[in-house]
């Protein structure tokens, strides 16, 4: 059996798909299995696929229908022979050094530590620029700091190699069309992270990210958050963790939404929120600065943001995208 299943999600990106599968497929560590499950793309990425057919250490899952992503990773969780798991998407790729690096941590821990996590590249696709992602870099139980340092920089979803047990206890929800880096939290109630402080992976930024589906993403965020105060491992000490955590999160959602999206009723909503989970937010300078810029009109706000923009020499795309795959209501 494999020591590691990487499982590549692709929907759409045959653009850049070829990428990930060699990014995979050319790792320093030999001992894997790629599960490739295709979410029903109708780009050329079914016949990037077949390429790979033959190849043994690839299995595809080729699927005529779109559905929850959360549902895919749960297909591909149980189809998974290696010990540990990682995941891709289709438009972003490893650095060829990522599994061996991450396994070799885990020869080194004891049981506890269900997660090696480490930092990325990003890659703005529009300009070419990369950048080191930012991360609070914290080992051993790290709840704590996930809830209350994720403004330093969270953990994305294609930077961990994980326990399968871990996803074996924790099944992503499938009534969330896509959990994501949430499934984080709820492993990290029960088992230890180590951290590698180097990149090993590149997230790209481009102007069709399902990370830029603002709203959309809001709301599934927040639905895990509720969510994970019903897990049966939530411990009463991080109820003001995650308190602060959802507050923070509103914030910042309303801040995106100020500076990203038209809807300033949903953007106001959003500071609301912030504030009537934890008042201190209303004393928070975003809060300030992002509801006043919320009641400018549209075009004096968009002069304002561009010359934020220009000022704060933002390396990623500012681009809000309207949805993705799957319909509003799968949430």
């Amino acid at each position: 059996m494999p020591r590691v299943s990487v499982i590549l999600n692709s929907f759409n990106q045959g653009r850049y798909l070829a990428t990930a599968v060699e990014s995979v497929l050319n790792q320093k560590l030999a001992d894997y299995e790629l599960i490739v499950i295709d979410n029903g793309s109708t780009d050329e990425s079914r016949a990037i696929l077949r390429r790979y057919a033959s190849d043994p250490k690839v299995r595809l899952f080729l699927h005529d229908t779109n559905v929850p992503v959360t549902r895919r990773f749960n297909e591909g969780v149980e189809a998974a022979r290696g010990e540990f798991i990682s995941f891709l998407y289709s438009d972003d790729y490893y650095l060829p050094a990522k599994l061996e690096r991450q396994v070799a941590a885990f020869d080194r821990l004891d049981p506890e530590y269900g997660v090696v996590y480490s930092r990325g590249y990003g890659l703005n696709d529009l300009t070419g620029k990369m950048w080191l992602t930012p991360s609070f870099g914290a080992s051993g139980w790290i709840f704590r700091e996930m809830c209350l340092e994720h403004l330093r920089g969270s953990i994305d979803m294609i930077a961990p190699l994980t326990r399968r047990s871990c996803l074996q206890q924790y099944p992503f929800h499938e009534d969330i069309f896509a959990e994501g880096e949430a499934i984080f939290f709820r492993v990290a109630l029960r088992h230890k992270f180590s951290f590698i402080d180097e990149p090993l992976v590149v997230i790209r930024d481009h102007d069709k990210n399902a990370g830029k589906a603002l709203k959309r993403n809001a709301l599934m965020t927040f639905v895990s958050i509720a969510k994970l105060e019903t897990e049966r491992d939530f411990r009463e000490e991080c109820r003001p963790w995650l308190r602060h955590y959802r507050a923070a999160v509103y914030r910042s959602y309303g801040w995106q939404g100020v500076r990203l999206s038209d809807d300033m009723a949903w953007t106001r909503a959003c500071f609301r929120s912030a504030v009537q989970t934890d008042w201190k937010m209303a004393l928070h300078p975003k809060t300030l600065a992002g509801v006043l810029l919320s009641c400018f009109p549209a075009a004096m706000r968009a002069k304002v943001n561009a010359l934020g923009t220009r000022i704060r020499r933002k390396p990623s795309n500012d681009i809000y995208v309207q949805d993705y795959g799957g319909s509003i209501s799968d949430y």
